[in-house]
């Protein structure tokens, strides 16, 4: 058979019958044939890499928000033949502008950010530049940027309207300010909670760089001294949910006698908290999954834009109930 025959089957096209791609393929594996990726690349100018970048915030790999999305982006990559190339957008990566050089010189045929912060503002350069690009679980608000995340209005509703069934009217919110998903959270969650006749000085609320325990115990601190009426905590995350339980039963409050506490993220440690904390399951492996199958879409000219958001669903445990 001639090479552009051969190369056809071996690349996946549909264009050549069925009995011609079957004997092709069992003369590759008789003879173990195994494709050269570098030359392919050459003449694809594919380097069948895609470029994994997340924020430079403390031990960013540790987190198992950050590790759930790039597994999810590492099984997609996979199955569909390509590398991921992982990287924290620190000073140096984005003084040298970096993120675009990745793209200029081909090392990788896309880049996926993951929850990029507010101040990740350099990501608006690829408007101008059309490098594949696809924003991982958040976005910029009026950019023409790509983006996949879970829906956080949707998420601050569920909420909300949770706590407020419970008969809570005085809730504290614990949350990051450092993102727009965050910002979106917070006000959302203030607009169920005004429509429902629940003022914001009902409402106070702690705005934190970090999203972890220590931030969800301080915060959870500062607010209880300050507004010893609240009958119920709203965390950004189920970390921080957890920094707030923390606090509560060490001062000897009861959770969720005395104080109701609700987290959003459902990591697995969320069902084994003491008591089992209440939180939104959001499946960020299947975030990362479909953020890389979106950027691959894209590339293979499949689709144009990607601009995609996912249902969050409640999880009732132990840590909320009935207010005081």
């Amino acid at each position: 058979m001639s090479p552009s025959t051969v190369s056809l089957v071996l690349n996946g096209s549909e264009k050549i019958k069925k009995s011609t791609r079957e004997r092709v393929l069992k003369a590759a594996a008789d003879l173990e044939y195994r494709p050269n990726e570098m030359a392919r690349s050459l003449v694809s100018s594919r380097s069948r890499c895609l470029s994994v970048t997340v924020p430079a915030l403390n031990h960013v790999f540790s987190d198992v928000y950050f590790g759930e999305i790039i597994s999810g982006i590492y099984q997609q990559a996979n199955e569909a033949g390509y590398k991921i190339l992982l990287d924290i957008a620190q000073e140096s990566f984005i003084a040298e502008k970096e993120y675009l050089n990745i793209l200029r010189n081909r090392r990788a045929d896309g880049m996926l950010y993951i929850a990029s912060t507010i101040e990740d503002r350099f990501l608006l350069e690829f408007e101008e530049e059309h490098y594949p690009l696809l924003l991982v679980n958040h976005y910029f608000p009026q950019s023409r940027l790509n983006f996949l995340s879970v829906d956080y209005r949707k998420a601050a509703t569920l909420c909300a309207e949770h706590l407020l069934q419970l008969g809570h009217r005085h809730i504290g919110l614990v949350i990051g300010t450092n993102t727009f998903t965050g910002l979106d959270f917070r006000d959302r969650f203030f607009e169920v909670c005004e429509k429902r006749q629940v003022g914001k000085s009902s409402l106070p609320w702690i705005g934190c760089k970090d999203w972890d325990e220590q931030e969800g115990y301080n915060a959870t601190q500062k607010l209880m001294s300050r507004h010893p009426e609240l009958t119920a905590i709203m965390a950004g995350n189920d970390r921080m949910a957890m920094g707030a339980i923390r606090w509560l039963t060490g001062k000897g409050l009861r959770v969720p006698g005395d104080v109701s506490v609700m987290g959003v993220d459902n990591i697995p440690s969320a069902q084994y908290a003491t008591p089992g904390l209440t939180t939104l399951k959001m499946d960020f492996f299947q975030v990362g999954r479909l953020s890389c199958k979106r950027l691959l879409e894209m590339l293979n000219r499949t689709r144009a834009e990607c601009a995609e958001l996912l249902d969050p669903h409640l999880v009732l445990r132990e840590s909320t109930g009935p207010a005081r």
